[in-house]
Parts: structure tokens; sequence; C-alpha cells
């Protein structure tokens, strides 16, 4: 028996057995999805992207690595614990490889059983006083797809250049194990030197405005300081092996900070001048007269500011705000070189970084960001079909178009292009004497190409008329359902086929020459809970 959709997983036999590797699903910017085996290292939850091949790492930078970059072992960036790499498989994406695999070997099966059936009809001769034929009722049933969402902190670690994203505080590189809890704040420095230009571009007119965003700014340093703070404390304690009492609000004082510091023996304000200790003091109390008190002057406040006026509006200036951040990002620093165990010399140079660069060149042709090994003629066939394809369901392509928009192209090429669409399930082709087959494009080509050709996602459709069907008693009427949509036939007809796929064969009409793939379908449980998981997928 052939396996060829297996196949294009394998990695190799070990006796009778296939060994199978499934690529992990990606995020819109090409990451992955990583997961701590650390349980305590909350959320746990983080993406690994891609590194840039031509990084050279200095000597200070391999001397605070914990392993050498792109080895076969991952470090939790918020807690340090190093693990194989399989170690670190996110659960929904161990599911998503199952799925990919059962779709492979079912697709197989399915085409085994056309091949004997296909033999078993040849054999019955025309004359034959009973003649006995069969066939295998062959439905869509659509590869899995796994929507993969991008976090919110993304940086690129300036040891080793692999580029990540995290959900909370990180302290190290998930690749080469490095402290990178620099790096994450001078992000927060950036972003708070941006609120700041946007503010002194107001007019005159608008300083009402200009003030909160001063406001939100200077509140955003010390939120990201005190949250800083708080995970390297953890870590800390954590490490020395003690239990830390609940922490509260202690990280808004310094003095309170100090004394939970001491408990792991580091005090983070060693390295600054009495006039920066004055100034951070300062600051933490102005972010609470911003943030409870409306940035009215209170007397607890005015004790500390001799410019400061009872009853008045707290002063701002975005040249404040900027020093503030520079004071709490040299406090970091410490901790960062606290977190290698040692200075590092030549690192810290400058006190905030420029918003984080991909570190592979940008594709300039949007068809190079897809995930997909197709060629790049067998990616722009794709793309043709998806923009020219007729609106009727199961239309073909027009044969004789399709060459001059590729007359350019040699005519193997374009076959192998066609071959290649067709072993991805993109398209069904029925072969003629002549040179190119008619082509007839599948919900395959839609869902790869449809976001590129015409802005919108099949599949992400395909979960919208998911909840709207699971809204009907049991009965769902397609022409019905597309009206309520007031999408055109060409966007829905994709995305109501992948619904169908997940219905039972029995429960789905089979009318032939229909404008939809089908005029109406049936659900019981077992095709709610199916779309169900369907839309459960696409959330993860």
């Amino acid at each position: 028996m052939k396996f060829r959709n297996l196949e294009q997983l394998s990695t190799g036999k070990s006796g009778n057995t296939m060994n199978l590797a499934v690529p992990l699903p990606r995020t819109p910017d090409g990451r992955v999805y990583r997961y701590s085996p650390n349980e305590q290292a909350h959320p746990r939850h983080f993406v690994l992207g891609d590194y840039n091949a031509d990084h050279v790492a200095s000597e200070v930078s391999r001397k605070r690595m914990k392993l050498s970059p792109r080895s076969k072992q991952t470090v939790c960036p918020y807690s340090g614990v190093v693990g194989d790499d399989r170690e670190f498989l996110h659960p929904d994406d161990a599911k998503a490889a199952l799925a990919t695999v059962k779709h492979a070997a079912f697709s197989d099966v399915e085409a085994e059983f056309s091949r004997i059936i296909e033999g078993f009809n040849r054999k019955m001769g025309s004359n034959s006083l009973l003649k006995i034929t069969a066939k295998v009722e062959k439905k869509y049933r659509p590869k899995p797809r796994f929507s993969r969402r991008d976090l919110m902190r993304e940086l690129v670690c300036e040891h080793c250049s692999r580029d990540y994203g995290v959900y909370a505080i990180a302290l190290f590189c998930p690749d080469c194990g490095a402290p990178n809890l620099r790096l994450h704040f001078a992000r927060e420095g950036v972003l708070v030197g941006s609120q700041v230009d946007l503010a002194d571009s107001l007019a005159a007119e608008q300083e009402e405005l200009a003030y909160r965003l001063l406001g939100n700014a200077h509140e955003d340093v010390l939120t990201a300081f005190e949250a800083t703070l708080k995970a390297v404390y953890l870590h800390g304690m954590t490490q020395s092996g003690q239990t830390p009492k609940p922490v509260k609000n202690d990280f808004q004082n310094m003095e309170y900070a100090q004394r939970r510091f001491q408990e792991i023996q580091l005090d983070p304000f060693a390295d600054l001048s009495d006039a920066e200790l004055e100034a951070l003091r300062l600051n933490i109390q102005k972010r609470h007269i911003i943030g409870h008190n409306l940035g009215v002057v209170d007397d607890k406040f005015a004790v500390h500011a001799q410019d400061a006026q009872v009853g008045q509006t707290v002063h701002l200036v975005g040249a404040d705000i900027r020093e503030f951040a520079a004071i709490c990002q040299k406090v970091i620093d410490r901790l960062d070189d606290w977190l290698a165990g040692q200075a590092s010399q030549g690192v810290h140079q400058g006190r905030a970084l420029p918003p984080p660069q991909k570190t592979q060149s940008e594709p300039t042709d949007p068809l190079d960001k897809l995930d997909t090994s197709l060629s790049k003629l067998a990616r722009r066939a794709g793309l043709w079909m998806a923009q020219n394809c007729g609106d009727e369901w199961d239309s073909f392509i027009d044969s004789e178009v399709f060459a001059q928009a590729f007359s350019e192209s040699q005519l193997r090429d374009i076959q192998d292009a066609l071959a290649e669409l067709e072993a991805e399930g993109m398209i069904a082709c029925s072969h003629t004497l002549s040179d190119l087959p008619r082509v007839r494009p599948q919900v395959e080509l839609f869902a790869m190409f449809d976001p590129l050709a015409h802005g919108h996602d099949p599949v992400a459709d395909a979960a919208e008329l998911a909840h709207k069907a699971l809204e009907e008693n049991e009965a769902v009427d397609v022409g019905e359902l597309h009206a309520a949509t007031g999408w055109p036939l060409r966007r829905f007809n994709p995305a109501i086929a992948i619904v169908i796929s997940h219905v039972g064969e029995g429960r789905v009409s089979g009318e032939t020459y229909s404008e939809y793939p089908s005029r109406h379908f049936h659900l019981i449980a077992q095709d709610r809970v199916a779309l169900k998981q369907f839309i459960a997928r696409l959330k993860q």
C-alpha cells in the first residue's frame, strides 16, 4: 500500500515503522508556540521565532549564556529552567500533530480503496450476464488548520539574535538562556518615549490631552518597574529555596523593596547616586498622585517636592519622564547582571533600544510568507486561480486564459506546478489530450490563497458560519444562511464547504448543479460537537 500523504511527513523508517515529523503551526509572523514544563513558571506560554544566521555572539555574550544557541534544548524565559525541545511542546500543538497525521492516514486509506475498486471494475467483463460495479464515495475532508497568535511583547535577543515573544516579564532568552531583563525593560522605555513624543507634538489647545498622555507614560514606567522587581525577587527566592511572603505593593516603595531584596543578599539600587535615588523616590510618589489623586498635590507629596503646592496639579515634563525611565533602566541593568552572575562589560551601553527589528529581511512578495512547501510558480498559479475562478461552486478554470497568463513559463514547469497543487489537494485535474489538464479549484486552494487574493480567510469565515449553524434548531438552509451573511457567493462557498465537511455524509443534501456545495444539512449531536471543536481550534 502506498502512503503518499503520510510519506510527506516521513523522516525515514525503523524496520517496518515509519517515523513521522509534523511541522508545528505558526503564528502570522512565523513563530511557533512553546510551553514551559515548569508548572510554577506562570504563564508558561511563549512563542519562538527565527534568528539571524549571520549573527556572531561576542565573548561577553557567550559568558552570559546557559546554552549554545540553536541547541536541541530550550530555556524557560520566565524561570530559567532548561529542558529538551520536546519538553516545551505546547499541548495544543500535540493535538494538532495527531489531527494532521490522522487526516493524512485517512486520505491514504481512501486512495487505496479507490485503487482496489477501480481494478475490480476493470475485471468485470462488459458481456457478463451479471455486472457488479463499486465505487468509493469521496467526501471533502479539509486539512486540519490551527490558528496561532503572536503575543504582546516581541523581543530579539541581543546575545544570540533569536526572535521570540512573551506574555509576562521574561528573565531569559529561550534559545541561549542569557538574561534578557534589560532588553525587556528597554522596550518599555521605547514605548514610553513614543508616548512622550506624541504628547509633545500636540498643539497648545490640546494641553489637557497632552497632560493625560504624559501621565499615562509616567505611570507605565513605574508599573513596568514594579513588575520587573517583583519577577526578579520571586525568581531569586525560588533559586535560594525560600518561600516568599505575600508581596502586595512592596515594590511600589523603595525602602520596602530594599528589605525584600535583602532576603536574597541583593541591593538593586546600589548603583544609583544620591541624586538619582531622590529622583526615583520623587517619581514614585508622583505616580501615586497621578494614579490616585487625579494629579492634584496633597500634603504628603508636598513634603517630597519643594516646588509643589498643595491643591495644584503636579507638574509633568517629558524630559523628566525620560529621566525617570533611564534611572529605572539603570536598576534593571544591575538586576540583569545579577541574573548573569557577573558584570556585563560592553553590553549595557545606552539606556534604550530601538524597536525590535526582524532578524531576517521581510519578504517583498506576500507569496513568500505562505506556510507551504509549494514552489514559487505553484504559488503564483494558485493565487491566479483564486483571483480568477468563477463564483459558482465547483466551476472549472478557463485553460486557455490560464495558459496565456503563464505564457512566459515553460510548459513542463507549468505542468509540474499544477501537479504540485494537485498533490496538495488544492485542485482536481481531468487529464485530456491537451497539454494542460482541465482544472477545478478545491477548498484547500481557497483556504491558502483567498486571504491574499480577496482579503478574507475562508477558515475564519467558516468558524463564523459554524457559530450561526449551531444557533439553528437542527436543519440548516444554506441559502438562508448565505442571505444572513450578506457575503458575495465567491466568499461564502469556500467557507460553507468547510463547515459541511464536519457534518456526517448522510445528513448533507446531495443535489447537483447547485450554486452551493449543498442546499441544506442536518445537525445531530456528533456534528455539533465536531463544529464546536473546529471553532475551539481556531481560538487557541
